[in-house]
């Protein structure tokens, strides 16, 4: 937009932009300064789940253009403001509405809630440090997805379905596709009970993400394990991804790391997104 033509422009503010204080007619207000510049992100929830909004940011500009950083590169918008109601435009279409109330700015774009901050207004910081604590895991065409803490576990670049931390603790996290897979895992569960060199063996009845869930922790060898088999009891995946249901597995040197409160807040985290 920066490179429209000034006859282009000079239409744009003949149309006219809402003020901030939202008191007079969008035909005619004046922009207000006080809603112009960049608006740092400091959450992001899609689903219930909330993301990372680490290094995402708006800006607002005077001529209506809006410049953002919202996903791997920087793109341009156009914005206006009618009272709180705010609306985003790409190309007169129109990809985003929310309120900007203050100095915050909510905005629902595809599905995704976003909150702004503008920069050096009272409590931005405390917001970003809070929410920039926390990741989401998604795998498998989005069937589901887990928030964890990154201080706990980072994503593997490489295999997108594992998690580690820096403590020894591992996990990963797969789908079962049939009912006879979610079957055959929980009969493993119970032979595990039985298998040499297996010790301090435990079996849990959980209630993940409203369904039912078992889980067992054991100790072998190797160290401390947890494995949890989410059934959901019938197809929520489609024709290419099928899922019966979640099965993950955590490996540590301490019981704790396996099995500890933030663990089991990723395995109550879990949440299905198709």
């Amino acid at each position: 937009m920066k490179t429209l033509p000034l006859l282009l422009l000079s239409l744009l503010c003949a149309l006219g932009l809402a003020a901030c204080s939202g008191g007079t007619d969008s035909t005619t207000a004046q922009v207000d300064p006080a809603c112009l510049g960049r608006y740092q992100c400091t959450g992001i929830v899609m689903d219930s789940v909330t993301m990372n909004p680490s290094g995402k940011w708006l800006q607002l500009n005077a001529d209506g253009t809006a410049d953002t950083f919202l996903s791997e590169e920087e793109s341009e918008a156009e914005w206006r403001l009618n009272g709180q109601e705010f609306t985003m435009t790409v190309g007169g279409q129109t990809v985003g509405t929310g309120k900007l109330q203050g100095s915050t700015l909510t905005l629902e774009m595809m599905g995704m809630v976003y909150t702004f901050v503008q920069e050096g207004a009272d409590g931005q910081q405390d917001t970003d440090s809070s929410s920039a604590a926390y990741a989401t895991f998604t795998c498998y065409g989005n069937l589901y997805a887990v928030r964890y803490p990154t201080a706990l576990f980072q994503q593997d670049p490489a295999g997108l379905s594992d998690l580690y931390s820096a403590d020894g603790t591992q996990g990963w996290i797969t789908k079962l596709s049939t009912q006879e897979r979610v079957t055959e895992w929980l009969t493993g569960f119970d032979e595990k009970a039985q298998r040499s060199g297996v010790e301090d063996y435990q079996s849990l009845e959980l209630t993940v993400a409203g369904y039912p869930a078992r889980a067992i922790v054991y100790r072998d060898g190797q160290g401390w394990h947890s494995e949890v088999v989410v059934n959901f009891g019938k197809d929520l995946g489609n024709e290419t991804y099928p899922m019966y249901a979640a099965y993950l597995y955590f490996t540590g040197q301490t019981y704790m790391s396996v099995w500890s409160d933030q663990v089991q807040g990723i395995v109550n985290s879990l949440s299905l997104t198709s």
